[in-house]
């Protein structure tokens, strides 16, 4: 049984990336040269996923401090967004930028050298239009959700492009999803 819970994070970035997959192929399907592609891109997706090897790390306190480095960045960004008028383009690189300099205040510390990319993380879920996220409660709770993604998936995916937007793209997908079920 233990065996299989440790699969689940795994299961779940799988499942997100085809759900994102799917939205795409079902918007674009009648537009043929799309179609081939994404059922190509699918394919190639999965092969993937059967080389990709599993690390068997313990979560500790640090990893779910990350959490907290989340909602940071994606509180920031999506007030320099959408306050301060910059776009979300420019916050999200600007928080990225910031945060990148956290491990420089303690070089010893494992917590602020997870800082800067679960502040990346945080930062795409603050890229969400205000259309999407209605407020910053909205932001909070998918940043949230992200940062237990980010936690839970620590083990998948080192060193792969696209793990923190997959994440972030997850949290506010769940929360929206969560939002529309619910209320």
């Amino acid at each position: 049984m233990k065996k299989h819970i440790k699969k689940l994070p795994f299961l779940l970035l799988v499942l997100l990336q085809a759900s994102f997959l799917l939205a795409i192929l079902l918007e674009k399907l009648h537009f043929v040269p799309i179609l081939i592609f994404m059922v190509a891109v699918s394919i190639l997706v999965f092969i993937a996923y059967t080389k990709v090897p599993m690390y068997q790390d313990k979560h500790l306190k640090k990893d779910f401090l990350a959490v907290v480095f989340v909602v940071l960045g994606a509180v920031l960004t999506f007030y320099i967004s959408t306050s301060v008028g910059l776009g979300p383009v420019i916050a999200a690189g600007t928080v990225g930028t910031f945060a990148s300099f956290a491990p420089w205040l303690n070089s010893r510390s494992a917590l602020l050298k997870e800082a800067p990319a679960a502040a990346y993380c945080g930062a795409f879920v603050g890229m969400s239009s205000p259309h999407v996220a209605g407020s910053v409660l909205f932001i909070i709770f998918a940043s949230l959700v992200a940062g237990l993604l980010l936690v839970f998936s620590k083990n998948i995916f080192r060193g792969f492009g696209g793990k923190l937007g997959t994440i972030a793209f997850g949290g506010v997908a769940v929360t929206y999803l969560l939002i529309f079920l619910f209320f």
